[in-house]
């Protein structure tokens, strides 16, 4: 090991102590067939209870060790990226079969720790990182397909009510969230090319209130709906639907379905959500990884075709959203599928030209 590799190592040590960061464990389940020696750490760089993006990845944990009798361990490592390199040597240190993360919010420390440790495998499971580590495998889920339906669904309730314009909230102005932004962009407008769609960002993905208050703004300008792609901050836009008798569209886990025990007001206002099928991924790579036959150094997108991401279609979407505008989306669905319709590819897309998508779709 470098000397400079070293110091760094001691300092991520260092940190490790004085945070006291440990692993939170599943106990091992056996599978029927006796279950398995191979062993997962998984790190979530971010927050749990946010009835979204990773909770959708911790919710993998228990299928996997259900279908693959694998041992899962996790640490749920926060906000603080500074902690997220210490947080990899540990897990490298435990000698790990393989481990999992997901976002791009990590992507520094992860490619950094890969180098360190070059036999160990990394895989991502939702990530846009492009220069890709020989020992790191990327899942790309098709962020605008999903956005795609998600904006068919609005624009066509929106029609139902008569409103010609919608909303979204986003977490912050970063190419991951504006993707998600031209996605619904084009699904509105895919529906009418006259809607337009009224947008903005909180600036953050846990300030529920700062959420709330960028949702009531676009609600009393008139808007009855609004699609959020921003985390912890999407349940403040969720909140102000509620309190407004509005709706929305929530993003990445089936957020009525997560919500509707604990808080059955706020599922009540959620059409649908355009869901990542993070489980069935997860469950997907890693039974491909302990046959090795992951190709690592690579990236891969999976979409709808492939079941990676969709509509959570359930019994407030069935209340909501009429039987003829559900065979509608039922029908877009099936040409996203076929590859019959096309969607703008926004990586490596700059600012300006992204920029006029959104400009133009504004009210």
């Amino acid at each position: 090991m470098k000397r400079s590799q070293m110091a760094k190592r001691m300092a991520a040590i260092a940190v490790m102590t004085a945070c006291s960061m440990s692993l939170a464990g599943a106990v091992p389940v056996q599978a029927a067939d006796g279950g398995s020696d191979y062993r997962i750490g998984m790190m979530i760089p971010g927050n749990l209870g946010d009835k979204s993006f990773f909770d959708a990845a911790y919710n993998s944990i228990d299928l996997l060790q259900d279908e693959l009798g694998v041992t899962v361990d996790y640490v749920e490592a926060g906000l603080d990226s500074s902690k997220y390199y210490a947080t990899y040597v540990d897990l490298c240190d435990q000698e790990y079969d393989l481990i999992l993360t997901v976002s791009s919010q990590g992507d520094d420390a992860l490619t950094e720790v890969a180098e360190e440790y070059p036999d160990q495998k990394f895989i991502n499971l939702d990530d846009s990182l492009e220069d890709v580590p020989e020992n790191i495998y990327i899942m790309a889920p098709k962020n605008n397909e999903m956005s795609f339906l998600a904006g068919t669904v609005a624009a066509l309730k929106a029609q139902e009510l008569g409103d010609k314009t919608v909303g979204f909230v986003g977490g912050m102005d970063i190419p991951g969230i504006n993707e998600f932004l031209v996605g619904y962009i084009e699904g509105v407008q895919y529906i009418d090319p006259d809607m337009k769609v009224a947008s903005s960002y909180v600036g953050s993905f846990t300030d529920t209130a700062k959420g709330k208050e960028n949702a009531l703004l676009l609600y009393d300008s008139g808007i009855s709906i609004i699609f959020t792609a921003a985390g912890q901050s999407g349940l403040g836009v969720i909140d102000a639907a509620a309190s407004k008798g509005k709706l929305v569209i929530g993003v990445d886990s089936d957020q009525a379905e997560a919500l509707k025990d604990s808080q059955p007001e706020l599922a009540e206002t959620i059409i649908t959500s355009a869901v990542k099928n993070i489980d069935q991924d997860a469950l997907y790579i890693v039974k491909k990884a302990m046959n090795d036959d992951v190709e690592y150094g690579k990236r891969e997108l999976y979409g709808i075709k492939e079941g990676a991401v969709g509509l959570a279609q359930n019994e407030y979407y069935e209340k909501l959203m009429s039987e003829e505008n559900r065979a509608k989306v039922d029908e877009i669905i099936e040409k996203v599928k076929a590859g019959e319709i096309e969607m703008t590819n926004t990586a490596g897309m700059s600012n300006e030209d992204l920029g006029k998508i959104i400009d133009t779709a504004r009210s």
